[in-house]
């Protein structure tokens, strides 16, 4: 639906782990998430996780396929498949953390709602 806000989440894994961002302090709701955001007027998917990326971890990232969509009544939540750029680290651009977690580990506690939608898919894709 085009009244829907279109956000995306980026897919990052890295030796059997993905990375998770906390929310920013000042953007509820609180817990932890992939890494994204929502698109701007004009922007693809793809165009729009590069942005967020750079934007809230200062990663320069290659986006890949679309793996997962949850809907909402408000917003489609696209998850994408993503690389980082180089052998880097995130460094946080708006007062949150991250981590790298285990998808053996279980849901992460306070993961929030819409990504919980998508680990256990994600969990049963480890590869």
């Amino acid at each position: 639906m085009k009244d829907r806000i279109q956000v995306v989440a980026a897919v990052i894994r890295k030796n059997g782990k993905v990375l998770m961002a906390s929310r920013p302090e000042d953007k509820p709701p609180a817990g932890w998430e992939f890494p994204g955001g929502k698109t701007e007027p004009g922007e693809t998917l793809n165009q729009a996780l590069v942005r967020e990326l750079k934007e809230e971890l200062a990663l320069d990232i290659t986006p890949g396929d679309e793996i997962f969509r949850v809907h909402t009544p408000k917003i489609t939540l696209h998850f994408i498949r993503a690389a980082i750029k180089g052998n880097k680290e995130p460094i946080p651009q708006e007062n949150q953390h991250w981590k790298w977690v285990e998808l053996d580990s279980g849901i992460p506690d306070g993961l929030l709602p819409n990504d919980s939608a998508f680990w256990s898919f994600l969990a049963g894709h480890r590869k």
